[in-house]
């Protein structure tokens, strides 16, 4: 980065990061209980370039806690247990919390049985999904990761949108103990954020991206707001993206994507997501040396394509060279 960009940006180390998400958040009434695993997530995401999940989705979390989108003095509530099928009640407060609150008795499912689902209900994010799903490959265990979201994709071209990009996430584990994440991916093109950041800098989406209200093909971010986004290679996005939120609605019996709250709408309250987590130790049900056989020539012949080892690299250089952030997004933070 030349010296005049240099300008634009503050480097502040991980631990910088995490404190001022903390003070950022409890400022605005959030209790400790969800700042603190919010902020170390939010500054781990922000290490390794994820932006969705780092601090311009504090930003987000800032305004929401303002307008009561969310509830920053939540307690995740855990459900009875059923087999292997373990629920928690987000109750609208933020994600982090609720993996703290759940994941030792989803962990204890998962010792005892070799396999177990987990579904977090009225949830305000789909960031973090993905760093779960890593959290429990590093345990040992393949982990799917999936949300579903604010609806943006239509079942038809003039309809109003009322399927979600619904993310999902892989990870597996490797044979040091950690965890490689395969790939994380929402269904479209693009998400609502990107279109928003479009409009703030002035420029044109990609084509093959979004239909206007009439269902036409456009370039306008504004347009595309008031009309849909497209998935990703057309009938394959789509269906990845409806198995989603079967996955979600089958586990969870709620968090459809027609009924999570408008991002848009000031007074829209709680955003009301569902995620599931699947997981399975690979060795429960046969031998895992297909798995470590294909998983070993993944990383050597297609390094490049897997999300865990870029995210890695970057995450090892902030812990010595701390990350550029840029001084507009942090007084935007400050002056929330």
């Amino acid at each position: 980065m030349d010296e005049q960009n240099e300008k634009t940006y503050q480097r502040l180390s991980i631990a910088d990061l995490e404190a001022l998400c903390f003070d950022s958040l409890t400022r605005l009434q959030a209790q400790a209980h969800q700042a603190k695993p919010l902020a170390k997530r939010i500054a781990r995401a922000e290490a390794e370039g994820d932006q969705r999940a780092g601090m311009r989705y504090l930003l987000q979390c800032l305004e929401d806690l303002t307008l009561a989108r969310v509830d920053g003095a939540a307690r995740p509530v855990t459900e009875p247990r059923n087999g292997v099928h373990l629920r928690c009640d987000i109750a609208n407060g933020f994600l982090p919390a609720a993996i703290d609150h759940a994941l030792p008795r989803f962990l204890d499912i998962l010792a005892a049985e070799g396999a177990g689902l987990l579904g977090l209900r009225n949830g305000h994010s789909t960031a973090f999904m993905a760093q779960l799903a890593e959290e429990i490959a590093k345990r040992g265990f393949m982990a799917v990761a999936m949300s579903t979201d604010h609806p943006c994709i239509s079942l038809t071209p003039t309809a109003p949108p009322s399927l979600g990009r619904n993310p999902m996430a892989l990870a597996v584990p490797d044979q040091q103990g950690q965890s490689i994440l395969i790939f994380e991916q929402g269904q479209t093109l693009l998400s609502y954020d990107d279109v928003e950041h479009h409009i703030a800098r002035g420029a044109l989406l990609p084509p093959d991206a979004a239909l206007d209200d009439h269902g036409r093909a456009t370039q306008n971010p504004r347009a595309a707001l008031d009309g849909s986004l497209l998935p990703v290679h057309g009938s394959y996005g789509f269906g990845l993206a409806v198995m989603v939120e079967l996955c979600v609605l089958s586990i969870l019996g709620t968090g459809a994507s027609a009924e999570i709250a408008d991002r848009g709408d000031p007074s829209g309250g709680p955003m009301r997501i569902g995620h599931c987590l699947l997981a399975l130790k690979p060795q429960s049900y046969g031998s895992g040396g297909a798995l470590e056989h294909f998983t070993k020539r993944l990383v050597m012949e297609a390094p490049e394509q897997l999300h865990a080892l870029m995210r890695k690299q970057r995450f090892e250089t902030a812990l010595t060279e701390g990350v550029l952030v840029p001084q507009a997004l942090l007084e935007r933070i400050i002056a929330a």
